[in-house]
C-alpha cells in the first residue's frame, strides 16, 4: 500500500469518526482530541488531512448528502414513472435515511446552520443540489407549467424546504412519530403540488381543442 493510499484511508476514517462525535456530541462540544480517539490515530495524521475542526465538519457533511443523493438516485431510477410513486419513492429514501442514522440529523440538519458562513455556503449548494433534481423532474412531468406563470424551480425550491422543517422538527423530537405518519403528511405537500400541476395541464389542453378560446 503506498503512502496516499495510506492517507486517503486515514481520512476516511477521520470521516467516520468525525460523523460519531459530531453526531452524539454535537460540533461546539467536540475537540480534535475526540476525534482522533475515536479513529484511534494522533492529532498528526489529523492535520495531515483536514486543517481545522470546521474544514473536518464539512467534509463529513459533503459525505452525508453525496450519500443521500445516491440513495434517492436509485430509487428514483427503480420507481414507475408517476409524479406520486416518484414522490413517495424520494421522501421515504430521505426519512428512512435519517431514522436508520441520526448522527446524520445531528449534523446535516441542526449543526450545519451554526457552524459558520462557510457552511451556510456549503448548505445552501447542498439544498440547491435536491431542489435540481425535483425540478428536473417536473419540467419533465409537467413541462407546461411556465404558461400558468408557475416557475419549476420556485416550487421545487419549496417542497425542499418543507421537507427539511419537517425532517428537524422529527428530529428534535428524537423521532417520536412514526416514519410512515410523516411520510404521510410529507407527501401531502408534494400531492397537493402534483395535483395542481395536473389540472393547469388539463386546463391548457382543454383550452387548445377545436373550437376553445382562453385558459
Amino acid at each position: 500500500m503506498d503512502s496516499e493510499e495510506r492517507q486517503r484511508q486515514r481520512r476516511a476514517k477521520l470521516i467516520d469518526a468525525g460523523l460519531a462525535v459530531f453526531g452524539e456530541q454535537g460540533y461546539h462540544a467536540s475537540t480534535v482530541r475526540d476525534v482522533c480517539a475515536r479513529a484511534q490515530l494522533t492529532s498528526r495524521y489529523f492535520y495531515e488531512s483536514f486543517d481545522s475542526m470546521e474544514a473536518l465538519f464539512k467534509a463529513v457533511y459533503v459525505t452525508i448528502n453525496r450519500e443521500l443523493m445516491q440513495h434517492t438516485v436509485m430509487a428514483l431510477a427503480r420507481c414507475e414513472p408517476q409524479p406520486e410513486k416518484l414522490a413517495e419513492a424520494a421522501l421515504r429514501t430521505f426519512f428512512e435515511f435519517i431514522r436508520d442514522d441520526p448522527r446524520r440529523a445531528r449534523v446535516g440538519l441542526i449543526d450545519a446552520m451554526n457552524v459558520g458562513q462557510s457552511m451556510s455556503d456549503l448548505t445552501g449548494k447542498a439544498t440547491q443540489d435536491f431542489a435540481h433534481l425535483i425540478a428536473g423532474f417536473m419540467r419533465q412531468m409537467f413541462p407546461n407549467l411556465e404558461a400558468h406563470g408557475l416557475d419549476h424551480q420556485i416550487i421545487a425550491d419549496g417542497l425542499v424546504g418543507s421537507n427539511t422543517r419537517i425532517a428537524t422538527q422529527w428530529v428534535a423530537d428524537r423521532c417520536k412519530t412514526p416514519l410512515e405518519d410523516v411520510l404521510r403528511n410529507a407527501q401531502a405537500i408534494f400531492e397537493a403540488c402534483i395535483a395542481h400541476a395536473r389540472a393547469k395541464d388539463e386546463s391548457l389542453s382543454a383550452s387548445q381543442k377545436p373550437g376553445k378560446t382562453g385558459t
